[in-house]
């Protein structure tokens, strides 16, 4: 499990950077989300787990103000999202990057204006200044120079995963969304990858949000877990006090987590 997050500070008590308040997510007669309530503090890696159809990227997605829930309430730094108008959106998505599960790269740009992009959006910074700071990131995610000049077709699925990284980190966030962030990777590639994070986040002071079906993702990178079921947060504590936890799912899924730790020790 990760070293925790600040030396001098526990993270129960630094200020909370993402606060949901009695959220319901509903489409026609389905329910997806019934009075759900969560939690994230500045510094913390928390992993988001659920079975398949849970709602889990549904709640990422309204996080970072992709959707809307059916009701209840988001505060992302103390603001409420639906309380803003489009230039405090803006400045507040500022704050925050996202890497979505498959990169979600566009095809027809190469490598370097890909990272580029929520830069020249902004329209703040001039073409050398861009340059620097792209090559920069690239170098963050333990890339080479040659590689700005390639096009999304020329790379592997670990180096796409870096370049979306890359881009989801040009404007300096303080809050990181991981969607898969290890999804199709092979074992080698998946453990660099939480490596590459981990010390992405000791460098940069992150506060981390992903959402994994990887039990080994999980055990490297997570302070914390919260466990989706039942429409709700069944659960929302470290890894090791799953086994308290009274579900029939987060029972399931403590035990994959003790066989993972076994077959480490």
């Amino acid at each position: 499990m990760s070293e925790a997050a600040n030396d001098t500070m526990s993270t129960s008590e630094q200020p909370i950077v993402c606060e949901i308040h009695h959220l319901w997510t509903e489409f026609d007669k389905l329910v997806v989300h019934r009075n759900l309530d969560l939690t994230l503090r500045k510094g913390e890696v928390m992993a988001l787990v659920g079975g398949s159809g849970s709602g889990k990227t549904t709640l990422l997605r309204h996080i970072i103000g992709l959707t809307q829930p059916s009701s209840g309430q988001i505060k992302l730094f103390g603001y409420v999202l639906g309380k803003l108008n489009r230039d405090q959106q803006r400045q507040l998505r500022n704050r925050f990057g996202m890497l979505f599960q498959h990169g979600a790269l566009f095809s027809a740009l190469n490598v370097f204006d890909n990272i580029a992009f929520p830069l020249r959006e902004l329209h703040q910074f001039d073409e050398d200044t861009i340059h620097l700071l792209v090559m920069h990131k690239l170098a963050l995610v333990e890339l080479e120079p040659e590689h700005a000049q390639l096009l999304p077709a020329q790379l592997s699925g670990g180096m796409i995963k870096r370049v979306a990284l890359a881009r989801a980190l040009v404007l300096e966030p303080e809050l990181l969304f991981l969607d898969e962030p290890t999804a199709g990777l092979d074992p080698d590639r998946s453990e660099a990858f939480v490596e590459l994070i981990q010390n992405l986040r000791r460098q940069l002071g992150l506060t981390v949000l992903f959402i994994t079906h990887d039990v080994a993702t999980l055990s490297a990178l997570a302070d914390r877990v919260a466990v989706l079921a039942d429409q709700h947060i069944v659960a929302n504590c470290p890894i090791e006090a799953l086994g308290k936890v009274d579900h029939p799912f987060v029972r399931n899924f403590f035990h994959s987590v003790k066989q993972h730790l076994a077959r480490l020790n």
